[in-house]
């Protein structure tokens, strides 16, 4: 997807609510109000400074609708720090629309342009300590 046309939103936040309304809104589906509906998309953006070295650049923001927002699943965003939004733009990348529905757990395997789902069921269940150990990632 071309990102150029979401500039005026400024990154992060504002573009995956663009994102969202584009993909979700627009088309009609008001009735989307199941944030585990296959329609429903899940939105990581990062913003224009991420990559940069600017100190606090490096969040990421995450948009769809989300199950905790209660007691009807709205739209909401949250973000996170550490070095996933730089290195996504060090790949070339603005952001991740995910949509649709696994029919098994598996994770997406970026590595420069391309971008691929990886089977994860021998992932499933693991606490974050012993997911680094399996995958032998103790230092970032």
């Amino acid at each position: 997807m071309d990102s150029s046309k979401y500039e005026a939103f400024g990154g992060g936040h504002g573009t995956a609510t663009a994102i969202f309304w584009e993909l979700c809104v627009a088309p009609g589906s008001w009735d989307l109000l199941d944030a585990f509906d296959p329609r429903n998309i899940v939105v990581f953006m990062t913003g224009p400074l991420a990559g940069t070295g600017l100190a606090f650049a490096g969040r990421t923001s995450v948009s769809g609708l989300t199950p905790q927002s209660w007691p009807i699943e709205w739209f909401g965003h949250s973000n996170f720090g550490g070095s996933f939004a730089p290195m996504l733009k060090f790949a070339g990348w603005d952001g991740i629309v995910v949509e649709g529905k696994s029919e098994s757990p598996v994770y997406i395997n970026i590595v420069n342009d391309r971008v691929t789902l990886e089977d994860a069921k021998s992932l499933w269940g693991l606490n974050v300590w012993r997911l680094r150990k399996k995958s032998g990632r103790w230092r970032v």
